[in-house]
């Protein structure tokens, strides 16, 4: 049972920016997307409590450890990581090696 323990950890599959607003949500059970719309209404109702939720978010960030009970899934940030690499992550995508390509135009010309 130890393993079925909640944990208070960023998650890496509900993640927008750092996963901190999506690891709160799946700890207590609450739909994320709504916990991000009230973050974000409540950090930008007052001009200082903009830098303040922001500020909030960093720290919380920096010291709420990463949910690694899961495999990483694919993101956007795996777009920027790795210098752009197109190496399979187990998406479910096969990757094709030694593949020529061929302008179809030039070989099958339609009505001629």
């Amino acid at each position: 049972m130890a393993g079925n323990k909640k944990r208070f950890v960023r998650s890496r599959t509900n993640r927008l920016v750092g996963g901190v607003l999506g690891g709160i949500a799946e700890y207590f059970g609450w739909n994320a997307n709504l916990l991000r719309i009230i973050y974000v209404l409540v950090s930008l109702a007052l001009p200082t409590h903009g830098v303040l939720g922001l500020l909030l978010y960093v720290i919380v960030m920096s010291f709420m450890p990463l949910d690694d009970s899961r495999p990483a899934g694919p993101n956007i940030g795996d777009l920027f990581r790795n210098g752009g690499s197109s190496e399979s992550q187990d998406t479910g995508r096969k990757v094709i090696h030694d593949v020529t390509e061929q302008d179809v135009k030039d070989q099958h010309k339609d009505g001629e």
